[in-house]
Parts: structure tokens; C-alpha cells; sequence
């Protein structure tokens, strides 16, 4: 009959901080589960902290991470609703409760938007794009989850190369398409795809030449990224300090931080360095010079932050240093990798 979180007594939803009580009644029947638990005469339960607690009481009841918002029209975990502040908690409940004035509705938008979050109405359109694209059928996208449908989403914003008239975006796809094994990995070939004809600017070249582009790029750049994929391991959702400890101590071995996958870093490569068609000796050199200057830069420049995933169980770790910008991806698996490393516009100097 006892209920403690980081090894305090819980007698009811009232010992729960403000946000946790909030995102507790998200989940469906967690109320009722903690007034049973803290009554019933053999329940025993302890919880490290209240995000372990959400995150077992939704899994142990719902066998999923996610909640369903029906009202929202939307699956959130509620490790990610622990992120928001009270007050976008309770706009969310106050929606999700049934409130139809406009500007609940704005702040709703605006809220689920600064969170990253995507609803049904959002990822309905990934089945559109796909048949747009003429992929739909492929069984590379035979089986679905959250952060792979947000990823194909994500697809829609990405803009076409600007010189010439025709529309490649079906051609990118069918390149994809035929490299990728995994929903993920579609979306980095298709990436490449569009950056190397942006980059050529082959965008107004036959179908023919630019498949044959892309393919040897592909074909060079695959093999050479075989030693980036190691990374260092940590023990769930860590605050970004232990992600830092934990970056720097792998580095610190002469470790290098990798990809969490060959196409992600062959994208990475493409869209960020100034490799075009380079092969032999002078395409190792972009991709080592790349590489070094990331771990250089991981090295000195810790994240601060992180970004919790929909799902809530893998995150994004940013960090900028004057122009130069870098991401870390915490995974569900505790794999953490390199997720890009870039230039990018200086920040604007303060008037």
C-alpha cells in the first residue's frame, strides 16, 4: 500500500508536482490506477522520478509509450508532455476537454508546434506523398511507427533544386526507394538524392544522368563511412550533462562519434561538405576532414539541451558555437551518434 518517488511517500495525486498531476490525467485510467495503488493492501511500487513514473504507468496499462488525446486527434508520450510548461499543459487539457473558442485553438496550434509535435491531421498526409511519389506500395514502408511517419513528413518541406522546370521528386523517390531498406533510410537517400542535383546543379539533366550521379556518390561514399558508425552507450533518457561526460570520455579514447546508420552519414556528408563527385583518395579526404573537425568540435562544445522525441524515448541534443552547429541523437537503444554537423548562418549581434 505504498506509492514513493525518488523515495517520497505518495498518497494521492496531490503529492505529485503540478506538471506531473497534470500529464497524469492524460493518461487513460492513471488517476484511477494511483488511487487504487496507494489503497490496495499489497501494492507496492517506487519510482526513481516522476518521468519513470508516467512512462510505467502509460506502458504498464496501455502496453505502448504513447497516450491518445482523441480530442486532440493525436498519440503523444507522457515523458514529452513532462517538457512542457503548466501553463501549455493546461491549454492542452482545456482542448483536449472539448473547448472550441478560437483562440484556444490558435494556442493549441501554436504549443504542439514549438513542441514538435504531430497530430493525425498532420500525418495523414504522409500516405498522399508517398502516392505522389509513386512509392506507396513499396514494402520498405510496410510497417510504420511514429518517428518514421514523422520523418516522411518532414519530406514534404524539403524544397526542390531551383534550376530547371521539372519536378525530381518523383525520380528522388524512385532513387530511394531502390537503396532503401528502411523508412529512415529513404528518407536520408532521398536527401541525398535532392542535395547532390542542387549541388550540380543537374536538376534540368536527364533522369538517366542524374540516377547515374547520385548512384556513384552512393557507391563511393558507402564504404567509407563503415568506421563511422561506432558510438558510446548510456542508461535511458540521460540529462544532457551525462551525455556530455559521456561523449567526452569516448572521445578522450581517440573514439570517434559515428552515425546512427551508413546513409544517414553518406546525407550528412553530402548536404554539408563540399563533396560533389570526388572519388578515391580526394573523396577520403572530405569525408576525414569532416569528420575530424566534428569530433574537434564535440570535444569543446557540450549540449545543454535536449529535445525529448514524440514517443519519448530517444532525443536531440543541439549545440552551436559561433557558425558551426552540431546535433547529437540520443537513441531509444541508448546509442548515442552523430546526428549532423554543419555551418550555418552566424547569430545576429546584439544591438
Amino acid at each position: 500500500m505504498t506509492v514513493t518517488v525518488a523515495n517520497r511517500l505518495i498518497q494521492g495525486r496531490g503529492g505529485l508536482s503540478e506538471i506531473g498531476a497534470v500529464v497524469l490525467a492524460f493518461i487513460d485510467g492513471g488517476v484511477q490506477w494511483l488511487d487504487w495503488a496507494v489503497r490496495a493492501p499489497t501494492a507496492s511500487y517506487s519510482f526513481p522520478d516522476e518521468t519513470s513514473m508516467m512512462a510505467e504507468i502509460q506502458d504498464g496499462l496501455h502496453g505502448s509509450p504513447l497516450a491518445l488525446l482523441p480530442g486532440l486527434c493525436l498519440q503523444v508520450s507522457p515523458v514529452k508532455l513532462l517538457t512542457f510548461n503548466l501553463g501549455d499543459l493546461r491549454t492542452l487539457a482545456k482542448a483536449e476537454t472539448g473547448a472550441q473558442d478560437a483562440a484556444t485553438a490558435s494556442q493549441t496550434e501554436s504549443i504542439l508546434n514549438a513542441h514538435g509535435i504531430r497530430g493525425q491531421s498532420d500525418l495523414a498526409a504522409v500516405p498522399a506523398l508517398l502516392a505522389q511519389l509513386g512509392v506507396a506500395t513499396s514494402p520498405v514502408f510496410q510497417c510504420l511507427g511514429l518517428n518514421e511517419t514523422i520523418a516522411l513528413w518532414e519530406l514534404i518541406a524539403l524544397p526542390q533544386p531551383q534550376d530547371g522546370n521539372p519536378d525530381i521528386r518523383n525520380d528522388a523517390a524512385a532513387f530511394a526507394v531502390q537503396q532503401a531498406r528502411t523508412a529512415d533510410e529513404f528518407c536520408d537517400y532521398y536527401r541525398i538524392y535532392m542535395a547532390l542535383t542542387a549541388k550540380l546543379k543537374s536538376a534540368a539533366s536527364s533522369a538517366d544522368q542524374r540516377l547515374s550521379q547520385a548512384n556513384a556518390a552512393v557507391q563511393t561514399l558507402l564504404p567509407l563511412m563503415f568506421g563511422a558508425l561506432d558510438c558510446p552507450q548510456v542508461k535511458g533518457l540521460v540529462p544532457p550533462h551525462e551525455v556530455a561526460a559521456a561523449v567526452n570520455n569516448w572521445l578522450r579514447q581517440g573514439r570517434r562519434l559515428g552515425f546512427a546508420r551508413l546513409s544517414e552519414g553518406v546525407c550528412r556528408i553530402i548536404e554539408s561538405t563540399t563533396f560533389t563527385q570526388e572519388t578515391g583518395a580526394a573523396a577520403q579526404q572530405v569525408v576525414t576532414l569532416y569528420l575530424a573537425n566534428a569530433q574537434s568540435f564535440l570535444s569543446a562544445n557540450h549540449p545543454k539541451t535536449g529535445r525529448i522525441s514524440q514517443d519519448g524515448r530517444s532525443c536531440i541534443l543541439p549545440t552551436q558555437s559561433g557558425n558551426l552547429y552540431a546535433e547529437l541523437y540520443l537513441g531509444a537503444d541508448g546509442d548515442l551518434t552523430l546526428r549532423q554537423f554543419r555551418r550555418i548562418a552566424p547569430p545576429a549581434e546584439k544591438s
